[in-house]
């Protein structure tokens, strides 16, 4: 009967902890699945909101790169076009500047030069021009060919350039239709022009040079003057003034080659310049002359300067220009990244500022449990608060 009541006692105690540990499996199981379902809800959530996520980063770094390229593409064109004149006026006026400068020096340096060497040229040419004289014998082409060599000589000295400032053997019709040729035209500054003759006789010079006795020579040397009062009265009656197409001054520059004719002629008759130049002719020696030139040339030089001030004024108005059109445009250039910078600020306020804004959203994802490696940047979050 012992026996009988334990063994119920302890079929009792079984089934009892039988059921309670059936009841307490059916509870965890319950719970299991719960915590399953739990799991995989976050999971999903997890997934959702990385992905929304990743879209936002996508989507803002792809407007923020268009952004930026677009104004770096235009302000760079901007500056490009306005910098790229500016740069070429301040090339122009350089190189201008320079080439005053270098020319002032190098035809100062030449003036010294000339200067030095004028009085042993001209005693060579003189002396050249006496024993070419004497062997001429009164040949007057042969002369007149001689004296346009020296005009020549004196023309290549004075720094005047042939076709700018001269012209040789120019031929002009006169008001009846006769042909002239002057030897040298010369070009002044004032759009006038002088006139040169070279074509001269030394016949009776080189006669007095050979006479032997003075009654010979002084014979000759009235015939020079003469000759020279004959030429001056031709050249007279050309009218060189009267030339159309040209305007000249009121004299012709009557070229004497050699420096003893020209002189021995004064000599003989000093008021041959006088009575030469109350005819409009103007009686020249090879230094006379050589001086004459000289004088034109600088005349020339300074003009020329004038004019490369002129130049270089109207370059300095055409830069004044262009630094106010760089003004304006680097003003107008400020102006478009202020208004880029009010852009991006007012496209930061929506990213963080206001109710509903994405970082405000975001964050109340991490609340709702969601795991996340990064952690919102400290700026944004003051900015949201």
């Amino acid at each position: 009967m012992e026996i009988t009541g334990v063994l119920a006692v302890i079929a009792v105690l079984g089934v009892g902890f039988a059921a309670y540990f059936a009841k307490l499996w059916l509870s965890a199981k319950a719970e299991l699945a719960e915590l399953a379902a739990r799991s995989e809800a976050n999971t999903d959530l997890d997934q959702k909101t990385a992905l929304m996520k990743a879209e936002f980063e996508a989507l803002s770094q792809r407007l923020l790169n268009e952004r930026a390229k677009e104004l770096t593409s235009q302000h760079s064109d901007s500056l490009t076009q306005i910098l790229k004149p500016l740069s070429t006026e301040l090339d122009t006026f350089k190189k201008r500047i320079n080439e005053v400068y270098e020319n002032e020096t190098r035809d100062r340096v030449s003036l010294r030069q000339e200067i030095v060497s004028l009085k042993a040229l001209n005693q060579k040419m003189s002396e050249d021009a006496i024993n070419l004289t004497r062997a001429l014998k009164g040949e007057n082409k042969t002369a007149g060919n001689w004296g346009e060599l020296v005009l020549e000589q004196v023309l290549s000295t004075s720094g005047l350039r042939e076709g700018y400032e001269y012209s040789r053997q120019q031929s002009f019709t006169g008001e009846e239709g006769s042909r002239l040729q002057p030897d040298v035209v010369i070009s002044l500054p004032d759009e006038k022009c002088l006139i040169v003759d070279a074509k001269l006789s030394l016949k009776d010079y080189e006669r007095a040079m050979s006479a032997v006795d003075d009654t010979e020579r002084l014979d000759a040397l009235k015939a020079h003057a003469n000759s020279l009062k004959a030429h001056v009265r031709g050249l007279s009656g050309k009218n060189y003034a009267g030339l159309p197409g040209i305007t000249t001054v009121d004299f012709v520059i009557m070229f004497v080659p050699v420096e003893p004719a020209f002189s021995a002629a004064f000599e003989t008759h000093p008021q041959l310049f006088t009575d030469a130049l109350a005819q409009g002719v103007v009686i020249a020696s090879p230094s006379t002359l050589l001086a004459l030139l000289r004088t034109v040339e600088h005349v020339w030089r300074i003009e020329h300067q004038n004019r490369n001030t002129r130049q270089i004024a109207d370059l300095g108005g055409k830069l004044y220009d262009q630094f106010v059109l760089f003004a304006e445009s680097f003003q107008d250039v400020g102006d478009k990244i202020r208004r880029s910078q009010e852009a991006f600020e007012k496209a930061g306020q929506r990213l963080s500022t206001g109710r509903g804004n994405l970082v405000r959203r975001a964050e109340q994802l991490k609340t709702l449990g969601v795991s996340s490696t990064k952690q919102m940047p400290g700026e944004l979050q003051d900015l949201d608060d």
